[in-house]
C-alpha cells in the first residue's frame, strides 16, 4: 500500500479504523496495490482540504473541553452544510459556529467554554461580538429531521411530567392522553418543517412549535390551552420576551395558526 498522500504527498496513518493523510485530512481506503481517495461527502476537489481543517479544528476542540461524540457529530454536520452553501469564510470561525450553535442547544453553559476555546486559538471572538459573527452562518445550515424530532420529543415528555400539566390534562377522564400529545408532536413537526427560525435555538423553536401545536390541538378537544408561553418560559428557563417576540415574528406575522 502506498505510504504518501497523492494529493499533498503528506504522510498516510492508519488514525480510528481509517488511513488518512497527516498533511491535508485526506481519507483513503485500504488496497494492496494502490491508496485511492474517498470521495468525501460528494464536495468538490477545492473544499475537501478546507473541510478537513475544520473538522479538526473541532475535533480538538471537543478533545480538550472533553465533549461527547454527540456534540461532536452535530458541529461537524453544521459545518458540512455551510461548507456546501460556497460561502466564503476563515475556516477557524465556521469550525467556532459550528460548536457554538449545537452547544447552545444541548447545554448553553458550554458556550462560554467554547468561546474561551476559540478566542485562545487566536479568533477574536468575546461576548459582545459573538453575536455578530454567528448572524452571518445562520441561514446557511438547518438541523437533521431526526435530530429535531429527536429533541422536540425530550421536551414534550418533559413537559407531559410538568405537574401542572399531567394533573390538569388527568382531570378530563374521556381524555386519551397518548392521543392527545401524538397530535401535539404531529403538528409541531408540520409547524417546525413549515416556517423558518433565523438566528433561535432549537429549544426556542421547539418551545414555540409546541405553545402553537398545544392551542390547537387542546382547544379541538373543547378544552382551554393550560400550556401558555410563561409556562414554557419557567419549566424550560427561557426569556419569556423573547418568546414572545419569536412567536409574533414568526407566527402572527406569517398568520401560521390560521394555516395550520
Amino acid at each position: 500500500m502506498l505510504d504518501k498522500c497523492g494529493i499533498c504527498g503528506g504522510r498516510i496513518v492508519f488514525d480510528n479504523g481509517e488511513y488518512v493523510c497527516e498533511g491535508c485530512g485526506q481519507i483513503f481506503e485500504e488496497s494492496f496495490y494502490q491508496a485511492s481517495p474517498i470521495s468525501v461527502h460528494n464536495f468538490s476537489k477545492k473544499f475537501t482540504f478546507k473541510y478537513s481543517k475544520i473538522v479538526s479544528i473541532i475535533k480538538g476542540v471537543c478533545d480538550r473541553l472533553g465533549f461527547n461524540s454527540k456534540i461532536f457529530n452535530e458541529a461537524v454536520y453544521v459545518a458540512e452544510s455551510i461548507i456546501e452553501s460556497g460561502i466564503r469564510s476563515n475556516g477557524l470561525k465556521i469550525a467556532f459556529f459550528s460548536l457554538y450553535s449545537v452547544c447552545r442547544n444541548f447545554n448553553p453553559i458550554l458556550c462560554d467554554r467554547v468561546l474561551k476555546e476559540f478566542r485562545s486559538m487566536g479568533l477574536n471572538v468575546n461576548e459582545r461580538n459573538c453575536i455578530r459573527i454567528l448572524s452571518r452562518f445562520w441561514k446557511y445550515y438547518s438541523y437533521k429531521g431526526a435530530n429535531l424530532g429527536s429533541y422536540l420529543n425530550l421536551m414534550l415528555e418533559s413537559l407531559r411530567s410538568n405537574i401542572f400539566v399531567r394533573e390538569y390534562v388527568r382531570n378530563f377522564y374521556h381524555l386519551n392522553e397518548n392521543i392527545l400529545w401524538s397530535k401535539v408532536k404531529l403538528y409541531c413537526l408540520k409547524f417546525l418543517e413549515g416556517y423558518r427560525f433565523s438566528g433561535e435555538s432549537l429549544r426556542v423553536k421547539c418551545a414555540i412549535s409546541i405553545y402553537v401545536s398545544c392551542d390547537k390541538v387542546f382547544k379541538s378537544f373543547g378544552l382551554e390551552n393550560p400550556i401558555t408561553l410563561g409556562l414554557l418560559s419557567k419549566h424550560f428557563c427561557l426569556d419569556f420576551n423573547n418568546l414572545r417576540k419569536v412567536l409574533e415574528r414568526m407566527v402572527l406575522s406569517h398568520e401560521g395558526l390560521a394555516k395550520m
